[in-house]
């Protein structure tokens, strides 16, 4: 199956318990946390629909009733599927199998505490491309120090926080419905991908726009002040 926006269901990672982001978190789960008074949530989900993409699977567990209440009560799902699969504390492996049962076509696998300004429909035709099962989304790793390159004695060159020749998983994963049932025979998700690449079945579409992560107060402040910059895009 041609893999395109409007026949993606956008799986999204809800259930987590966001430890490092307390105290935020002992009040509700990471993906209602507040960037610009919005929850994250609902800055990735109108991003996604901006996109073309329609149906939702939230898997929740950590305060999974706030979720519930948020969808049935605080967001605007006007034409929107949502759906919600509590396992509560499931790993993640466990949570993308149990959705798997019951998802017809692909799917696009994201991260409740991540929001990028990525083009699905571009991260489609690459997928459709490559033809592979799975395709995630990459970001370069930048190095969070100066790095100082040293020959003998002497200082030869001086980088401030560079980009690493190394890439990090972002989420934002196209599978098809046949590569995600393959994960019920893993205990992990990086097993899962890292035999889904050793088998060259594992696309990686590298992402050049902007990219926020949000675990710590730090990157909650950060991704306030460049959140309207990210979604530019659209």
């Amino acid at each position: 199956m041609s893999v395109s926006p409007s026949n993606l269901t956008a799986v999204i990672l809800c259930g987590g318990k966001g430890e490092r982001l307390r105290p935020f978190t002992d009040k509700c789960p990471k993906p209602l946390v507040p960037v610009l008074d919005k929850p994250l949530l609902q800055h990735l989900v109108e991003f996604l629909v901006g996109q073309g993409v329609k149906r939702f699977i939230f898997c929740i567990g950590y305060k999974a009733e706030m979720i519930r209440d948020f969808v049935d009560n605080s967001m605007d799902c006007h034409g929107l599927d949502i759906q919600l699969s509590d396992m509560g504390e499931a790993s993640i492996a466990d949570r993308l199998t149990e959705v798997s049962k019951g998802l017809e076509g692909p799917a696009l696998i994201c991260y409740g505490d991540t929001i990028a300004n990525v083009r699905v429909q571009e991260l489609c035709d690459f997928h459709n491309a490559q033809q592979t099962d799975v395709s995630v989304t990459v970001y370069p790793l930048r190095s969070s120090f100066g790095i100082v390159d040293v020959v003998g004695p002497l200082a030869t060159g001086f980088r401030e926080k560079p980009d690493l020749p190394y890439f990090i998983n972002i989420g934002f994963l196209v599978v098809s419905s046949d590569g995600l049932k393959s994960l019920e025979k893993f205990e992990d998700v990086t097993a899962w991908m890292d035999s889904l690449a050793q088998d060259k079945n594992l696309g990686a579409f590298v992402h050049k726009g902007k990219h926020l992560t949000v675990n710590t107060e730090k990157e909650r402040q950060s991704a306030e002040s460049e959140i309207i910059e990210l979604y530019t895009l659209q």
